[in-house]
């Protein structure tokens, strides 16, 4: 298990990247960017970045890559209007045995417990993620 800022990961065209929320705090609302260099698909929204915030996203949310590139995603969470992202202590600690990854995403709370927790899944061969952004 590592502690990362972000997670990435590269992933093929038309690659299916399902993400399901297994638990998040009702502390505040924490959400994961998910932001590549081509379009990310989601119904019939695309965007280069998506935030899928555990207050308004569904459970499980199935994404679509355009093109062949990493995905990168890290944690964010709301203060009042503000939206914060890698500030403090804030990290991910990625479980990345087995075909899914495990993201348990932590605020910059000092001690607080894991605020968001979820699963990413892929329907295509996808490259392991680069441990250097600690």
């Amino acid at each position: 298990m590592s502690d990362l800022k972000y997670v990435s990961v590269g992933t093929a065209a038309e690659t299916t990247v399902t993400i399901t929320r297994t638990s998040a705090s009702a502390d505040r609302p924490q959400g994961l960017v998910c932001e590549a260099d081509h379009p990310l698909t989601v119904g019939e929204a695309e965007s280069t970045r998506l935030v899928l915030w555990a207050d308004s996203a569904p459970e499980t949310t199935t994404i679509v890559t355009s093109e062949a590139g990493d995905l990168r995603m890290w944690n964010v969470w709301r203060e009042g209007d503000l939206i914060q992202a890698w500030e403090g202590t804030a990290h991910i600690e990625l479980d990345d045995e087995g075909d899914d990854l495990g993201l348990t995403c932590f605020d910059a709370r000092a001690g607080s417990d894991a605020t968001l927790e979820l699963r990413v899944s892929f329907d295509r061969a996808w490259t392991q993620p680069a441990p250097d952004n600690s």
